[in-house]
């Protein structure tokens, strides 16, 4: 069986959850003996100008895969970031606009002809996440061979009536968790039939190294952490405004909040010495900060996994995360493995209850490293895509 993956970004260096999932369930699969190609463009990613080269045009071995990739074309961030900005104000779009904001976001009229050129030759052909023009064009070249893997999230976008009709046009729809199955439906009425919940494999393997982290960064009292991209997108500003307020309220805390990731968030005056951002870290350092955090915090309101938290989770580390995200929520509700909160009174209540209850917090951490293995390790999630998504035999 030969599968194809199209995505706007692809690589090592891709920062963000639906870039690191694609890249690694293409590894896995190749591994279990399916071929396995990737279509994707020449930018890095998100955060950087996606018009711009960062990678050279054309076929390369990467990730023991052929990796196609092609030009995008000049960003027009005008008209582009004018769209954009009311869709995030859940602004509704004309046809037209949708299809203008659709043309400016990330796409390649290159890859696009290529996979018309090529698409018969691809058993199944894997489009993530739903709101680039990779997959929104895409998709609509061989419908009955397209299987979308949106990591949808209850946002403007996702309300557009071209993504209402890309849902309905392609042949599956493979969701991380039950909770995104649950917003597809209610926002498309789609089929469930046509719906599958694989997840997103994670290496039970991991092992990081609480102490080699505090040596090599010179943190010894205990830190909630956040490992993500810092932006507003992420809801980190209200993490760190949550923190400062517990502090506030809590002087004689021995408590810091430490982050990790691409980006940045102000920090409120004051707070310099117990708010720390240790920016882009290796990734043997991450998981060295998840085996030595006292808690992980995920405050994000859309999400539809979050590998994050099940790295954490390895580690034995407890989970607190944004009542308003169904998909994280409903981890946590249905592993045990930590706490959610909205208001700031919330997010004091459960660091006091896991505070005043140390046995509490360690069994929460254990019941998530539990939750992991018997949910997301890989052969698991490998054996959903091969049998309940591309039907081969179990």
């Amino acid at each position: 069986m030969n599968v194809a993956f199209v995505a706007p970004f692809y690589g090592a260096q891709a920062s963000g959850g639906a870039e690191t999932a694609c890249r690694q369930i293409a590894i896995h699969l190749n591994r279990s003996g399916i071929e396995v190609e990737i279509y994707t463009t020449c930018a890095r990613d998100l955060q950087q100008d996606w018009s711009t080269l960062h990678y050279p045009a054309g076929t390369h071995r990467e990730d023991d895969l052929p990796v196609h990739r092609f030009r995008t074309p000049r960003l027009r961030l005008d008209r582009f970031g004018a769209l954009n900005g009311r869709l995030i104000r859940r602004e509704p779009l004309s046809r037209s606009e949708e299809e203008q904001f659709m043309a400016f976001h990330v796409t390649s009229f290159d890859l696009l002809r290529a996979l018309a050129a090529n698409g018969n030759r691809h058993d199944w052909i894997c489009f993530i996440p739903y709101l680039f023009g990779t997959t929104y064009h895409g998709s609509r070249l061989f419908p009955e061979r397209s299987i979308l893997i949106p990591c949808l999230h209850d946002e403007g976008y996702a309300h557009m009536q071209i993504v209402h009709d890309m849902f309905h046009q392609a042949a599956k729809l493979a969701f991380n968790a039950p909770s995104e199955q649950a917003l597809a439906q209610s926002l498309y009425k789609v089929d469930p039939a046509r719906c599958v919940v694989t997840g997103i494999g994670i290496d039970t393997g991991i092992h990081g190294q609480a102490e080699r982290f505090r040596s090599r960064f010179n943190i010894q009292a205990p830190f909630i952490l956040y490992a993500g991209r810092k932006d507003t997108t992420k809801n980190v500003h209200t993490l760190v405004n949550h923190f400062a307020a517990y502090l506030g309220a809590h002087p004689q805390s021995p408590l810091r909040l430490l982050m990790i990731g691409p980006g940045t968030v102000p920090i409120p005056t004051g707070m310099k010495d117990r708010i720390t951002d240790l920016g882009f870290v290796s990734e043997t350092d991450k998981q060295d900060a998840y085996a030595a955090a006292w808690a992980l915090c995920q405050p994000s309101r859309n999400e539809s996994f979050s590998i994050v938290m099940m790295e954490a989770w390895l580690h034995g580390t407890p989970s607190l995360v944004h009542g308003d995200c169904a998909v994280t929520r409903g981890h946590v509700v249905q592993s045990g493995g930590g706490l959610y909160f909205n208001t700031p009174a919330e997010f004091s209540a459960c660091i006091d209850q896991w505070t005043k209850d140390p046995a509490l917090h360690d069994a929460m951490g254990a019941a998530g490293r539990r939750y992991v293995g018997e949910q997301y390790a890989w052969e698991r999630v490998v054996a959903r895509y091969r049998h309940d998504v591309f039907g081969l035999p179990a």
